[in-house]
């Protein structure tokens, strides 16, 4: 399945007028409300920025199941919990604007218990000092919150995860960036993997097994590494591994999955493919239910296609069918790409956004971010392919949006034209 776990602060906006007012502020992370009471003077607060502080960390956010309740939480996991809660209570303001954090290849986030551990026992200390550090802690006690309900919410899926660290596909670009800063080409000449120093060799040989490991066992690929480093032909064993995943794991992040759903297309007169999906008009208000696929259409429109989403009251197994659910994560079932089931504790903004990205999978698109666990070191490990990465279907950060070849793929392969 693919999920987004929205963690968000949907701030009540402070209006002019007397002060003594109360606010709430409600700060959604992972199912999680924290309700606090305060006083305010007269202050306004800009919408947009403020949905720009709390959409910034979307990205963070995407999980495969959501396992977190009371009765299964972690002894650590609970403490963590607590420490936030204290410190939010204490002083709500320092939470309003944190400085976003992202994960790329080079920079993954890897979470086990041991690290979770560990930074909660630091950032405790910090907190029980007296006087109190200065509240510079406030961003790492909610990222580590946030990590923490991650970890929370995965470990039911950590046997499936496990499956999908073939799709790890950082040995893959390790190889492609070095291979390209030498050589000007993705691929290495021989003359790179002969007469190796020992750091060299050691760098080789952890990317060159783990490429082969996507699809073949450890083992032989270490057997097969240590046969072709004394035959003086790694070249051949690595580019062979590397334009294999390149075709079959790196390539299908972006590719239209097999098997995807055709829907009706027609051409307009100025040659524009239209393309026509029926939701079906139940759960959402009229008003709601429009004003969320207006912005879906517009998100998967461009100069040559058009989304153009119909509306209907009864049902038809090509109709998508639209779920409101309580919990804090919106999805479409790999099994079923009619369903979209979608949070409602989410902001207005932010729902248009989840549900453009979960449209990308009832139009057959996979994600593009990547997330397994490594059985072998019990570590959760996310990233995205690319801090620079604008695809809506690798991330929600500020700026994305559908790739111009995802246009042509839609109207290339996916048309039924009458």
């Amino acid at each position: 399945m693919n999920f987004f776990i929205i963690t968000f602060k949907e701030l009540n906006r402070f209006e002019k007028g007397n002060c003594l007012n109360f606010r709430h502020v409600s700060l959604l992370l992972f199912n999680l409300s924290v309700l606090l009471m305060f006083m305010s003077c007269g202050k306004v607060v800009n919408q947009k920025r403020d949905y720009e502080n709390y959409n910034k960390n979307i990205s963070f956010l995407l999980m495969e199941k959501q396992c977190t309740n009371k009765q299964t939480e972690t002894s650590f996991g609970k403490s963590i919990r607590t420490l936030y809660e204290f410190e939010v209570q204490k002083s709500p303001q320092l939470f309003f604007n944190l400085n976003p954090r992202s994960y790329n290849y080079e920079s993954p986030l890897i979470l086990s218990k041991i690290r979770l551990e560990t930074a909660y026992q630091t950032l405790k200390s910090q907190s029980d000092l007296n006087p109190p550090q200065p509240n510079t802690i406030a961003e790492d006690i909610y990222y580590l919150f946030n990590e923490s309900r991650r970890f929370e919410d995965q470990k039911c899926s950590f046997i499936n995860l496990t499956e999908k660290k073939k799709n790890d596909i950082r040995p893959y670009l390790n190889i492609a960036h070095h291979c390209y800063k030498k050589f000007q080409n993705e691929i290495c000449d021989e003359s790179e993997y002969q007469n190796m120093d020992k750091s060299t060799e050691s760098w080789t040989r952890e990317n060159a097994i783990e490429l082969c490991n996507s699809f073949e066992k450890k083992i032989s690929c270490q057997v097969e590494y240590l046969i072709n480093l004394r035959n003086n032909s790694l070249s051949k064993m690595i580019n062979r591994y590397y334009l294999r995943f390149q075709e079959e794991r790196y390539s299908a992040l972006f590719k239209l999955r097999t098997g995807h759903q055709k829907y009706k297309c027609q051409k307009s007169n100025d040659e524009k493919t239209i393309m026509t999906v029926k939701v079906l008009e139940s759960s959402y208000s009229h008003e709601r239910l429009v004003d969320l696929l207006h912005y879906v259409e517009k998100v998967w429109t461009n100069s040559q296609f058009a989304l153009k989403i119909e509306l209907v009251t009864s049902y038809s197994d090509d109709v998508v069918t639209l779920i409101p659910t309580s919990k804090g994560i919106s999805y479409v079932p790999d099994d079923n790409n009619r369903l979209v089931y979608l949070s409602s504790q989410m902001d207005n903004v932010i729902a248009k956004q989840v549900l453009s990205h979960e449209f990308g999978h009832v139009l057959g698109f996979p994600d593009c971010y990547i997330e397994f666990f490594d059985n072998s070191k019990k570590e959760l490990v996310y990233y995205e392919i690319s801090p620079k990465n604008t695809n809506i279907m690798c991330s929600l950060k500020a700026g994305v949006k559908v790739e111009d070849d995802y246009f042509k793929q839609l109207a290339q392969n996916s048309c039924l034209f009458n």
